[in-house]
């Protein structure tokens, strides 16, 4: 089996990352992460042309109110680093990283007023403009508005620092009410997601969250694979999400390996449920046997849960939905990344028939990779079936 591009080199936090490029993918853990939801005035201020308004240029920063994130937090944030001394409180000059793209600056954050501390020169159109290249339009796809004299509600767009492990700071931005599917989130995270326009905060319990610089759109990563999911709790008014269960995660990667047919009869369906249903315990056998290692991989490309153990996934080789059976054979242990693999990358045409010795050769994206059955799979899931 060829694994040359999916060879482990980094090892954070009880996590193993492959490095498909070592120039393109980078993973730290994180000190502290800072965010602000722009209010509709500050995208104004921050993009109008000159003379928009009579009486002067108009706002160049962003503010973030001391309620939010006070002067001790900050010293926090950028300890180590000298900071200048003025009548309106402490100013930091500092190299600053920005999600995808290829080059860093220098920025000043510093205490305005009493009730603030404000990220300098973001103004876009101004000869001082210092615009954090993450948050610039010619760099990203950063929002402009239609016509930047005129004042246009903006929904949802929260620019964020991260400081990291490393010492590095990085900046980014995203613009949703809510986690996109594929987005790993826990509590701490969720807190950006929160809040009306003008909110802001610092994230300081980054214990198991780590930091993908290669990854623009959502660079954060969690040492759980576990998404969040509305919880029915609602704290005044706003949604908090909970942990999916496991359970919640069985049913939706079996959902996903089944690809029913909206063709599909009423009878293939009822019995495509029940073998969902029996498919949870076949799962949990499955992992125990494997000790949560993949069948193509091992332990390369897993990561350990929060209890030390191994997480992995179980895949239905060929979906029930395409003819494909609840075989003992037709279940396999994976990693989540070769899990999305199989479901999107191309996949040679998988036949069970050509076992031998309990292992077959198939290739993923041109790359040979041998799937290995353990000499108890089949006792055991038989003994299961029975049961």
């Amino acid at each position: 089996m060829r694994t040359s591009a999916l060879n482990p080199e980094k090892f954070y936090g009880g996590i193993e990352f492959s490095l498909f490029n070592r120039e393109m993918l980078s993973i730290e853990k994180i000190r502290s992460i800072i965010f602000r939801k722009l209010t509709d005035a500050d995208f104004f201020n921050i993009n109008k042309p000159p003379g928009t308004e009579v009486g002067g240029g108009g706002q160049s920063y962003i503010d973030i109110p001391v309620s939010a994130v006070n002067l001790k937090k900050w010293r926090n944030f950028f300890k180590g680093l000298p900071s200048g001394k003025y009548s309106s409180g402490p100013r930091w000059n500092f190299k600053l990283h920005s999600l995808g793209v290829n080059k860093s600056q220098i920025t000043t954050i510093g205490q305005r007023r009493k009730a603030t501390f404000s990220i300098r020169s973001q103004k876009l159109l101004s000869r001082k403009s210092n615009r954090v290249y993450a948050w610039h339009p010619e760099y990203t796809k950063f929002p402009v508005p239609v016509d930047p004299s005129k004042r246009e509600h903006i929904y949802n767009l929260v620019i964020f620092l991260a400081l990291l492990e490393n010492g590095e700071y990085w900046a980014g931005w995203f613009q949703t009410s809510k986690p996109e599917q594929d987005w790993p989130i826990n509590d701490a995270l969720n807190e950006m997601f929160l809040g009306e326009a003008g909110g802001a905060g610092i994230i300081e319990n980054t214990k198991g969250i780590l930091f993908d610089v290669s990854d623009p759109e959502w660079p954060f990563r969690i040492e759980t694979p576990s998404k969040l999911v509305p919880s029915k709790a609602v704290d005044k008014g706003k949604p908090t999400f909970r942990e999916k269960s496991e359970d919640e995660i069985i049913k939706e990667l079996l959902d996903e390996d089944e690809s029913v047919d909206v063709d599909t009869t009423p009878t293939q369906k009822e019995v495509i449920r029940k073998i969902r249903v029996r498919n949870h315990k076949l799962i949990r056998l499955l992992k125990d046997l494997y000790n949560g290692k993949c069948q193509l991989t091992g332990s390369n490309l897993t990561f350990k849960k929060r209890d030390g153990t191994l997480y992995s996934e179980v895949h239905h080789l060929i979906p029930i939905g395409d003819e494909g059976s609840d075989s003992i054979l037709n279940l396999v242990v994976v990693s989540p990344l070769i899990h999305r693999m199989l479901h999107y990358a191309d996949v040679s045409p998988i036949d069970l028939t050509k076992i031998k010795d309990n292992k077959i050769t198939i290739t993923i994206n041109e790359e040979e990779y041998t799937i290995r059955w353990h000499p108890d799979h089949v006792k055991i899931i038989e003994k299961a079936l029975k049961g």
